[in-house]
Order: structure tokens, then sequence, then C-alpha cells
């Protein structure tokens, strides 16, 4: 047994040095945000107004009614963008839509024979029949202003190196539950805090919905690519190679919903997870040796790809500290499980030697994560939300395992199925 526990401590400081050096990244981009707020909004007025095609795939998801609804209102010359929406459903969705359309008209509706390439293959079919120079993508649930487009089409009309303008993300549906909560959280600290920062360093990321891009700048990329799951970062790192701009406007909001379950929020995890590290595989080397990166593009973009490799570090933490501080592995015990002595003496272990100088010096440097969602929940005013930060440690005991099964399918190549974050139906306001 002193063999196993000398192995766990061994395998507890090997695993705590890479968690601490991403931690510290999560430490940097928090204080950088509090310094530096990202873009200043500008109200200049457009004299001429580009075409737009806005793009809004589904599957099985009837509260898309609405975002059509949302889409039709917006305050864009009618005549200058298109709402063509990719329907993969096999529900009552379809049947509304085709209703919606037959009521009110104003957009196109594309019945896809099966569902190839998932979203990336929805969206391609869109590119195929898309008038627009500027591509909009929605997903189902979101919810606009309707001065969205006038303010997301702005930066490419102030310089043509722009390829692609992401607005922050916000949420309907954030106080549902402690899962919501915990997700409203994760998303507030990259938006609120990540992404103005990333604008700064050339890496701000396409993230999927409630971003515009040029159409000819994806379609000389390759389009979308169907073989990843996350195929808005696959696009982001091949539009920045080719030495394009991209913007972040974090005054402009798209509304949409978090995960209210925590199997939906796992999964949808999971899915970044793997489809992240499959990014990592495929574009690293090109990364570094990328004549048209900068060295700060490069060391964040590294970052970004790299970072859910750190959840099998963070499952080696717990699995050693298991070993090292059970009452069933250390010296001199019985091996008993349900020993209660054995037990209080390893709780007391557990206490000492988390509240050690050592143990608080560890805990603050492996907690960079958590203060960056902190400091996120404080600049939106969000201070009740405060006290549901220590439930990440709780939903973090399930998502370490799951990311640690997708990154190693990722790293083999092994097959990981798409799965679609199911929407409810929140009216919210705006």
């Amino acid at each position: 047994m002193d063999g196993l526990v000398a192995l766990g401590k061994t395998l507890f400081y090997i695993c705590m040095a890479p968690l601490i050096f991403y931690s510290l990244k999560y430490y940097v981009l928090a204080f950088s945000s509090i310094f530096f707020r990202g873009r200043k909004e500008t109200n200049k007025p457009i004299k001429e107004f580009p075409k737009v095609s806005i793009h809004i795939p589904v599957y099985n998801d009837p509260v898309v009614v609405r975002c059509v609804k949302n889409c039709l209102e917006f305050d864009y010359p009618k005549d200058r963008y298109e709402i063509i929406v990719i329907d993969d459903s096999t529900d009552k969705t379809t049947e509304l839509l085709k209703k919606l359309q037959k009521e009110r008209g104003g957009f196109k509706l594309i019945r896809r024979k099966n569902r190839r390439g998932f979203k990336a293959g929805a969206l391609n079919d869109a590119l195929k029949v898309s008038k627009g120079d500027i591509i909009v993508i929605f997903d189902s649930d979101y919810i606009l202003g309707r001065d969205f487009l006038k303010k997301a089409v702005q930066p490419f009309l102030e310089d043509e190196s722009v390829a692609f303008v992401q607005t922050r993300w916000d949420y309907l549906n954030p106080r549902k539950n402690k899962t919501s909560r915990i997700a409203m959280t994760s998303y507030s600290a990259f938006h609120q805090c990540s992404m103005p920062v990333k604008e700064k360093l050339g890496t701000a990321i396409f993230c999927g919905t409630g971003g515009a891009i040029r159409k000819d700048v994806l379609i000389a990329a390759g389009g979308w690519n169907e073989n990843s799951i996350t195929e808005d970062l696959d696009l982001t790192v091949r539009i920045l190679d080719r030495g394009y701009k991209q913007v972040y406007l974090p005054y402009v909001k798209a509304h949409g919903e978090v995960p209210e379950t925590l199997k939906a929020f796992v999964k949808q995890q999971q899915r970044w997870a793997y489809g992240t590290t499959q990014v990592m595989k495929e574009y690293l080397g090109r990364i570094f040796s990328s004549k048209t990166l900068t060295r700060k593009q490069k060391i964040d973009l590294f970052f970004i790809t790299t970072g859910f490799l750190v959840f099998p570090f963070i499952l080696g933490v717990t699995v050693s500290t298991i070993i090292t501080m059970s009452p069933w592995f250390g010296p001199n015990t019985t091996g008993e499980i349900f020993n209660f002595y054995e037990l209080t003496k390893s709780v007391k272990q557990v206490v000492r030697e988390f509240f050690s100088p050592t143990g608080l010096i560890l805990l603050v440097l492996s907690c960079g994560y958590l203060f960056e969602c902190a400091v996120a929940l404080i600049m939106d005013r969000r201070y009740k939300d405060l006290i549901y930060i220590p439930y990440i440690f709780v939903i973090g005991f399930v998502v370490q395992i799951t990311n640690t099964i997708a990154v190693i399918k990722a790293l083999l190549g092994i097959k990981h199925t798409f799965y679609k974050t199911p929407k409810m139906y929140y009216k919210g306001t705006i």
C-alpha cells in the first residue's frame, strides 16, 4: 500500500503541473479584461447596405418559428436581406415552418433528405443558394434586437480585411436552475472576459451563432468542414491563417438558451472537447508553421486548440487524491471500506492537507477558471450568482470524466456522435 500511495503522490504533482499552466492563462485573461473592455460602439450611418443572407439550421426545434418571426422584423431594408431556413426535422417543426411560410412568407425553406454533415452540411447547402455578400448565422432558439443586422455589418464596411464578426452571447433562461446558472456563468466568462482580449490578439473565435462572415472568404476557405463537430472553430483557424481580421462586438447581444439539464450540459461540453481536440490534431502544426499568423496569434491558438487536453490531468489529480488520502490505501490501514475510524481519520487528513500552506497555494494557482467566472459575473452585475460558483466543482466531477473520454476518442480518431443541445421555449425580453 505504501508504494501505491507514493505513486499517487507522484501522479498528483505530475497532473497538477499542466492544470496550473492552463489555470494561469485564465488569470491573465481575467485580469486583462478588467483593464481592457473591448471595442466601443460606433453609430455611423450606413450609406449602402450590403446584401445579407441569414442561415438558420434546425433539427426538431419548433422554437425556430419564433426565431424566423424575429428575423422578419429586422430594421434593415427588406430587399437587402434574405432568410434561409435549412430544415432536417422529423417532427412537427416542418409543418410549423410550412404554416408560417404560407401565412407570412419572407423566407426560403430548404428540406434536406438526410442530415449529411449535420449543422456544417446544412450550412453548406444554404451557402449554395445564398445571394448575400454577408452570411449571418443563428441557432434556432435565438432572439435578436431589431438593429442587429445594422450593427453586425458595420465592421465589414469599415475594413475590407475583416472576414467575420462575432457578437456577444446573452441568455434567455440563465436562472432556470443550478445547471443553467453554471452554463450561463461558463459562457459569460468566455464572452465577457476572454473574447475582448482575444480580439485584441487577433484570435476572436467565430462561435457558430450570432455572427456574420463574408461569403467570398467563407467559400475561399473551403466552406464548412462537414467532418468536424466544432465546425465554427475549424473555420476560424482556416480564416485567420489566411491573414484576415476578426471583430468581436461586446455591445451587440444575441440571446439564446443555455442547457438546463446536467445531461444536456455534459453532452455539449463533450462535443466541444472532442471537436476542439479534432481541430488541434488537424491544424496545430499548420498554426505554428504559418507565415501569416503573428506570434501572439500562434500562442493563443495553441491555448485554444489544446485547452481540453487539461481534463485528463484534472481527472488524474482527482484519482491521485483519492489514492493518497483515502482510508483504504494508506499505511497502517485495515482496508475495510466502512471502517468509521479510518474514514474519519482520512477526512481529517484531507482537511489538514487542504488548508496547509502548500494546499492553499496549489488551490489558488489551479483556480484561474473560477476566478475568470467570478470576474465575468461581477462585470455583468450578476452578484447573486456568485454563490453558485462552488457548484462548478460538483458538475466538474462528472465533466472531468466525460470530457476526458471525449479527448481520448478524438486523439485516437474514434468517431463521436453529434449531439444537438435540446431547445426549450423562452419568450424572453431584450
